[in-house]
């Protein structure tokens, strides 16, 4: 299996990762006409004759390039002349550039490059949801050459795992390093918040609340074995995916720094981690941008004065530590996966099995404290955002 790696678009990164089984790298612009799967504060600024430079650097590493344009709504401005325009003239550019390939998660648009610029490759991104045989087949039909599964359906799930791969002839790509909840029900709605907040002709100039980010944090503190019941898969299990026909792994984030996107890359080349698994998923900090650090790039999309109160989602946000100290140990995970390569997991009746929740009072530590300290700042983070109050409005004041 190959690797898919994320670019922080910093100049040291190609010279810093292990490239033997790279086969490309991705990424996008903080801000484009199609938006993507990362709202823009999370993402580095680069400029477009920066990104075409880092991109001739890529191919001259002997890798590809692979473009995000993986909203999951366009906000209907393909319906538009203007929206219509302003998509093909940035694929003109995207070509002109030589990217390689574009991952994309509406169907009308993977149509459009079909047609209209086939010397892209063409990647179905995890934002479009696919699940099921019936969906994969769908897309193939519609020219795929690379489907990613939905990690929140799909990761653990090894006879679904293959009754996809029989279904279909085009690759296969699965999300390992991500710590969101199996079957998510924020899943749908984050993604389509994140398209449009990244987004050149978004309505709020980029304003977002990552209400879903905190929402998952919230459950997954509440009760922890949320955490080991979760979608990663640590680098020892590779080969079980291997051996159900999975073609390329695909690793994240792209706004960390380059010191932990090199030891991602590196736990998942060699296919073993001695250390807190943690170490390999997203913490702010890993961001290259701290929120407590963030420039006038970074700032712009949080100034919405007149409809949200900034000094009060500014302290809420202060609040959050950089540092993480929840440690799972990766070593007392060994064997973790047979339970769900054997099928003995209920698939979504966790009430009845136990079986995370006995993992995790063996392999996962949180401190109390920490883990108190955190639910109290959700908890008043998420009910000033769901009262109103951080969008200055009265929610004692009823209508009418």
């Amino acid at each position: 299996m190959k690797l898919s790696v994320p670019t922080n678009w910093q100049p040291d990164l190609l010279g810093r990762i292990n490239k033997s089984k790279v086969a490309e790298i991705y990424g996008k612009l903080e801000r484009d006409p199609v938006g993507g799967g990362r709202p823009s504060f999370m993402l580095p600024y680069i400029s477009k004759t920066q990104a075409k430079e880092y991109i001739s650097t890529v191919h001259k590493a002997g890798l590809k390039f692979n473009y995000l344009l993986n909203a999951s709504c366009l906000g209907n401005i393909e319906w538009t002349a203007q929206g219509q325009k302003r998509i093909r003239k940035f694929l003109d550019w995207l070509t002109a550039i030589g990217v390689d390939a574009v991952t994309v998660a509406v169907p009308y648009l993977l149509q459009v490059v079909k047609k209209c610029y086939p010397h892209f490759a063409t990647k179905i991104s995890v934002c479009a949801g696919i699940y099921n045989p019936i969906q994969a087949k769908y897309w193939e039909s519609l020219g795929a050459d690379e489907v990613s599964l939905s990690p929140w359906l799909v990761n653990r799930n090894f006879k679904l795992l293959r009754r996809i791969r029989a279904a279909v002839n085009c690759d296969l790509q699965i999300y390992a390093n991500t710590r969101c909840l199996i079957g998510c029900p924020f899943a749908n709605y984050h993604y389509s918040s994140t398209s449009h907040s990244s987004t050149s002709s978004g309505i709020n100039n980029g304003f977002f609340i990552n209400y879903c980010m905190y929402s998952c944090a919230y459950l997954a503190l509440s009760e922890p074995w949320r955490l080991i019941a979760s979608c990663w898969i640590r680098p020892e299990d590779l080969h079980y995916y291997k051996e159900a026909g999975i073609n390329t792994v695909k690793l994240s984030e792209r706004g960390i720094k380059t010191e932990y996107i090199q030891r991602i890359v590196e736990a998942y080349t060699e296919e073993e981690y001695d250390g807190n698994l943690m170490d390999l998923f997203l913490s702010p900090s890993k961001s290259l941008t701290p929120f407590k650090k963030y420039s006038w790039k970074k700032i712009k999309f949080f100034f919405h004065p007149f409809g949200v109160d900034l000094f009060k989602l500014h302290r809420f946000l202060t609040r959050i530590p950089a540092d993480d100290p929840t440690h799972l140990d990766n070593k007392k995970l060994d064997g973790f996966l047979k339970f769900f390569v054997e099928k003995k997991c209920r698939q979504g009746n966790c009430d009845e099995c136990g079986y995370c929740r006995d993992v995790a009072k063996k392999a996962l530590y949180i401190p109390e404290g920490y883990r108190n300290k955190m639910l109290g700042i959700y908890k008043d983070l998420l009910e000033e955002i769901i009262d109103g109050g951080v969008f200055k409005i009265n929610s004692n004041k009823m209508p009418g």
